[in-house]
């Protein structure tokens, strides 16, 4: 009997063995035929996720139509925009203060400074009396291109009114030249005549080239096919490993 009793044990740990062979063995398979859709499955979901086919029709804000490029002349009705002189009045002291206008007028004063203490006889004898004549011909004129141009692309409004003050300081700076100069440079001309001049071409030609040089901005922003996507980052493209199958050591470190 007890020689019996062992046999029936050695015989159910045989059969206790068998079946748990025969579970790990189901577990594998079972394994081995879920993996290959279960990896191979997201590679393209991601590659068609990332497509802009796929981002376009998702309905996200950053996959919005372009806007409908305007034609040549409609780009240059639209880049006129009709003065609106009470708003432009309340914002023009914030206006004056400006980078644009503070750089403007500094440079303004300081080449009138320097060309008057070197002398107007022969401002080009010395370096320093050449960047004073460069930068009164930039900024004080008249007209002062140099200062209609940096306004006119820099101010965000009323370009032609800050265009017009600026002008009147540019006449006064290039009135203290011309009577700064000796009497014998100016003796075949009117000082009165010139000054005249000045205090028209100054003050309306800064005025009227700043509204000039802004509306030429806004026609080339209009012109520009790129219009509308400033700011947008460009979407990273999802670098993923394809249909390439994945063995079970990498599954299992992850």
């Amino acid at each position: 009997m007890a020689r019996a009793k062992r046999t029936n044990r050695t015989d159910a740990r045989r059969r206790n063995r068998a079946q748990q062979a025969t579970e790990l063995d189901g577990f594998e398979d079972d394994d081995e035929l879920v993996e290959p859709a279960d990896t191979s499955s997201p590679a393209p979901a991601r590659r068609r996720a990332a497509s802009p086919a796929a981002r376009s029709s998702s309905g996200s804000p950053s996959a919005g139509p372009r806007p409908a490029r305007p034609s040549f002349i409609g780009s240059a009705r639209l880049a006129y925009r009709p003065p609106n002189v009470r708003e432009d009045l309340a914002f023009l002291p914030r206006l004056l203060l400006h980078w644009s206008v503070l750089v403007s007028a500094a440079l303004a004063v300081g080449g009138t400074a320097l060309l008057v203490v070197v002398g107007t006889s022969s401002p080009t004898a010395s370096t320093v009396g050449y960047l004073a004549s460069m930068l009164v011909s930039l900024f004080v004129g008249p007209p002062p291109f140099g200062a209609a141009l940096l306004l006119g692309f820099m101010l965000p409004r009323a370009t032609y009114l800050v265009g017009l003050v600026f002008g009147v300081l540019a006449s006064a700076c290039f009135t203290a030249v011309v009577l700064a100069q000796p009497t014998d440079t100016t003796a075949g001309v009117s000082v009165p005549a010139i000054l005249a001049q000045v205090w028209i071409l100054g003050p309306l030609g800064t005025m009227f080239f700043a509204a000039g040089i802004a509306w030429y901005k806004r026609f080339l922003d209009l012109l520009n096919p790129n219009r509308g996507q400033r700011g947008k980052a460009a979407a990273k493209p999802v670098q993923g490993r394809g249909n390439a199958p994945r063995n079970r050591l990498s599954g299992s470190s992850r």
